[in-house]
């Protein structure tokens, strides 16, 4: 058996941030992606996936290459997805910690997130302003489309808190590394 090309682990609890919303709210779309997936991530994403659960990082990279495919690369679709995740991780977890959270404690929260979401790569806060911050993920081994569902997922976020978020923007400035403006007016 060949070595796995994507080495390290999920947490199910991310892959249902995306699946879930999309089987719910996009059963179409969700057929599509189901669609262009291999008959073993079909099987996957068909059998229970635990939010406790580590699961082998494959299977988000499946769902991403299938997902990317289906909407055949739209950013506007990849920050749609990255928006309906933020919506189902607040209402599930977090919805308490909006009332009295800033963008800057959020963001930084899911830095911390990340590392316990993820066994590869890193999010970092490394500027904080305020109307906007700037965020840095390294991971040699991201998934395609993450870096327009991280921008969909900020956006919402920020709307969340009760700010007007400005389009939050990315930028590869490594082969491994990407860096967010996250923006918003302030108040």
């Amino acid at each position: 058996m060949s070595p796995d090309p994507h080495p390290g682990d999920v947490k199910g609890y991310t892959l249902l941030s995306y699946v879930a919303p999309l089987q719910r709210d996009k059963s179409e779309l969700w057929r599509r992606v189901e669609g262009g997936m291999s008959p073993e991530a079909r099987a996957f994403y068909r059998g229970e996936i635990y939010a406790s659960s580590w699961y082998p990082r494959r299977h988000l990279h499946e769902l991403m290459r299938a997902f990317c495919t289906a909407v055949d690369d739209s950013e506007d679709d990849l920050r749609d997805l990255g928006g309906m995740a933020a919506r189902y991780q607040i209402h599930v977890i977090y919805r308490v910690f909006l009332k009295f959270a800033t963008p800057a404690l959020v963001f930084n929260r899911a830095a911390s997130v990340w590392s316990r979401q993820t066994t590869v790569g890193t999010f970092t806060v490394v500027e904080e302003h305020a109307d906007h911050l700037i965020g840095v993920l390294d991971d040699a081994d991201l998934p395609p489309g993450i870096p327009a569902l991280i921008s969909g997922w900020s956006d919402t976020i920020i709307a969340m808190l009760g700010r007007t978020p400005y389009r939050t923007s990315v930028e590869r400035v490594g082969p491994t590394r990407w860096r967010f403006r996250v923006g918003w007016i302030k108040r």
